[in-house]
């Protein structure tokens, strides 16, 4: 028998193509849990909870950064991707990914896939 992981992400999004973004995470494999604000993303944000956040800065990154770097305060293994736009700039934050949901996904699944490895078939002997 085999052990099937199910991979959690939170999507923090309330752009109106959040739609699309969960669409293509769902036919990739990933549960997806989506919360519409950062208030509500913060109540769910507990250690170990999912094993991707993705917050979506919607053009005004600050408070989403504020989350982002409270999680990871808390949390430093947290997988964590923040979609901004591509003219935003924010130093030293290597979690930062462009809200194209193809990107967002191909990002998405980079950074799951390092973590998370197969979990090998056991053998009946």
């Amino acid at each position: 028998m085999r052990k099937v992981d199910v991979l959690r992400v939170l999507l923090v999004d309330a752009d109106p193509d959040r739609k699309r973004r969960i669409s293509l995470l769902k036919e990739n494999g990933l549960t997806v849990y989506p919360a519409l604000d950062l208030r509500q993303a913060r109540e769910r944000c507990k250690p170990g909870s999912y094993d991707l956040i993705i917050v979506n800065a919607r053009g005004n990154p600050y408070p989403a950064l504020e989350l982002c770097d409270d999680i990871l305060s808390k949390d430093h293994e947290q997988l964590l991707l923040l979609m901004t736009a591509p003219e935003v700039q924010l130093p030293h934050r290597d979690y930062l990914v462009s809200s194209v949901p193809e990107e967002l996904v191909n990002r998405a699944n980079g950074l799951l896939a390092s973590r998370h490895r197969p979990v090998a078939k056991s053998l009946v002997a």
